[in-house]
């Protein structure tokens, strides 16, 4: 009997460690109709264009090994503004995808300050959020729009 008790209590054991890997999160999201309300709301004064994986990696600065899907877009560079949306196979993976996009934020920032400091508030009031396997960051002219349309996918 106290055998018996044993070997559940190592397997219960097992699998609670087995549960606390990589976390995964529960929360699921539509992006394509995140991407699809954003782009009907009009929120944007410039043309954006959709960036390759490769661009994702050599422009933005985000490792590609763990996205699954992503939608990113880019103005022509006079306003700042973007859209972009990335799937991860991972939690720990979008934190890490978050840490980067916001980097690429802070650092376009910069780079604006001497060259189209009129767009700085569309980065810096930007939507940039993480939530479960997803990273979010939309720059636009409209972001109170912005957040308020993100806000109802990321709750």
């Amino acid at each position: 009997m106290k055998k018996t008790i044993a070997i559940i209590f190592a397997l219960i054991m097992a699998f609670a460690l087995v549960s606390c890997g990589e976390s995964k999160s529960s929360f699921t999201m539509d992006t394509k109709a995140l991407v699809d309300d954003l782009h009907k709301a009009q929120l944007f004064l410039d043309t954006l264009t959709p960036i390759s994986e490769s661009a994702l990696n050599k422009v933005i600065g985000i490792k590609t090994d763990h996205v699954v899907d992503f939608t990113y877009e880019m103005g022509t560079g006079v306003t700042g503004e973007e859209l972009c949306v990335i799937t991860c196979d991972s939690e720990d993976a979008a934190k890490e995808v978050f840490e980067q996009v916001k980097a690429h934020r802070d650092d376009y920032i910069k780079q604006y300050e001497s060259y189209a400091p009129d767009a700085i508030p569309r980065m810096e009031y930007a939507v940039l959020e993480q939530k479960g396997v997803y990273v979010v960051y939309v720059a636009a002219e409209a972001n109170t729009m912005a957040v308020s349309i993100c806000g109802e996918y990321l709750k």
